[in-house]
C-alpha cells in the first residue's frame, strides 16, 4: 500500500492525539475546562473523518464525505468555552458565540446535494472551479475557516487582556502567564487565514491543485490539535474577580479609595500577606472582606498603580528589615542596584521563603 506524505502527516497528527487523549483521561481531575476541552477533543477526529475515509480507500464511505467541516468549527468554539473559565471567575456565555456553528452546519448540509458518485471522485481529485456548480463543496471550508479565524481572534484578544489585567489581580504574574497559548492561538489564526487564501483559490480555478482538500484539514487539524495539546497542560491561571466595565470606568470618590487602601494596608501587615507565594487580589480580598474591583480602582488612581506594585512595596519593606541583615551578598548586590530596585529583591524574598518556609 502506497503512503503518500499527506498520509504519514495524518498517521503522526493522529499518534500526537491520541497520546494527548490518554494525558487528558488520565490527568482529568473534574476542573472548570475539562467538560468542554473534552468536547473539543473528541471533535478533532471528525474533522478529520474526510481524510480517514480517503486514507481507508472505501468508496462505501462516500456518501458522507464532504460533511466534516463543522467539526472544527464546533471544536474552537468549544476551545473557547474551556479558555474563558482560565481567565475570568465569572465567565459569560453568549448565544452569538454559536452563530458560525450553526451558518456553517446549514451550508455543510447542501454537500449532499451534489451526487454520491460525483464525490466520490474527490478521494483521488479535489473540485477545482466551477463555484456557481460546486458551491457546496468550497462555501463549507470556506466559512470553517472564517469561524476558526474569528473565533480565534476573539480567543487571542481575551488572553491579552487576561495578561494586561494579570498585575492588577496577582503578584508573581510568570506564575500565571499562559503565553504559550496566547502564541499557539496566533498561529492558529494565521493557518486558519492560510486556509482561505487555499479554498478561495480553489474556487476560482487559480491553481490546479488536486489534493487541496487534504491541505485544508490537515492545516486546520495541526493547529487545532497544537492548540487542545497546550490547553492539556494550562494547570495554573488567575480568572479575573473584576467587573471590567466598573474597572475601566475608574469611578471613585477620594474618601473611598482613602479608605479602601487604609483597610488593605492593614490587612497586609496583620496577615503578613507579603509573604505569601502566588497571592492574588481575589484571595487577599476574600480574606480582607473588600470588593477585588474597588481595590483595583482604588490602586490604579493612587500612587500605587496596581496590586503587583502594592505588596512589593511591603515584600521590599520586609527585605530590608530581615533579608539585608543577614545575607551581606544580597546585601550588597541591592546597594549596588539602588533599594528602588522591588523586583530583584521580591524574587529573591519568594526563593528565600520556598527555601526556609515561612520565613519568621
Amino acid at each position: 500500500m502506497y503512503f503518500s506524505v499527506q498520509d504519514y502527516g495524518l498517521l503522526l497528527l493522529l499518534t500526537v492525539y491520541l497520546f494527548g487523549l490518554v494525558y487528558f483521561i488520565k490527568s482529568n481531575k473534574g476542573e472548570s475546562k475539562s467538560g468542554w476541552l473534552c468536547a473539543a477533543l473528541l471533535c478533532w477526529p471528525l474533522f478529520m473523518a474526510d481524510e480517514w475515509i480517503r486514507l481507508s480507500g472505501e468508496p462505501d464511505f462516500a456518501v458522507v464525505y464532504g460533511l466534516s467541516d463543522i467539526f472544527a468549527v464546533l471544536a474552537i468554539t468549544c476551545c473557547y468555552r474551556a479558555i474563558k473559565p482560565l481567565l475570568y471567575e465569572q465567565p459569560t456565555a453568549r448565544r452569538r458565540l454559536w452563530l458560525p456553528f450553526i451558518i456553517t452546519a446549514l451550508f455543510q448540509i447542501a454537500v449532499l446535494l451534489i451526487p454520491t458518485s460525483q464525490r466520490m471522485q474527490w478521494l483521488s481529485e479535489s473540485p477545482i472551479g466551477e463555484p456557481l456548480y460546486l458551491w457546496p463543496a468550497y462555501v463549507a471550508p470556506l466559512l470553517t475557516g472564517f469561524s476558526v479565524l474569528l473565533i480565534g481572534i476573539l480567543i487571542t484578544e481575551h488572553i491579552q487582556s487576561y495578561h494586561r489585567h494579570l498585575p492588577e489581580q496577582s503578584v508573581d504574574i510568570r506564575e500565571f502567564k499562559i503565553a504559550r497559548l496566547a502564541g499557539f492561538m496566533g498561529m492558529l489564526v494565521g493557518i486558519a487565514f492560510m486556509s482561505i487564501l487555499l479554498v478561495t483559490a480553489a474556487t476560482f480555478g487559480f491553481f490546479r491543485l488536486a489534493g487541496w482538500e487534504s491541505y485544508h484539514h490537515l492545516m486546520l487539524g495541526t493547529g487545532l490539535l497544537i492548540v487542545l495539546t497546550s490547553l492539556l497542560f494550562v494547570k495554573n491561571t488567575s480568572p479575573s474577580p473584576f467587573e471590567h466595565e466598573r474597572l475601566e470606568e475608574g469611578k471613585a470618590t477620594p474618601y473611598e479609595i482613602s479608605s479602601i487602601i487604609s483597610k488593605a494596608e492593614r490587612h497586609t501587615i496583620d496577615s503578613k500577606a507579603y509573604k505569601e507565594r502566588g497571592l492574588t487580589i481575589a484571595e487577599f480580598c476574600r480574606s480582607a472582606d473588600l470588593d477585588p474591583t474597588s481595590l483595583a480602582i482604588a490602586l490604579r488612581v493612587s500612587d500605587k498603580k496596581s496590586f503587583r506594585r502594592f505588596i512589593y512595596h511591603f515584600r521590599l519593606e520586609y527585605a530590608k528589615k530581615v533579608l539585608l541583615r543577614t545575607d551581606t551578598k544580597v546585601a550588597s548586590v541591592a546597594k549596588r542596584l539602588g533599594l528602588n530596585s522591588e523586583k530583584f529583591l521580591s524574587d529573591y524574598l519568594v526563593k528565600h521563603l520556598l527555601k526556609n518556609g515561612s520565613g519568621e
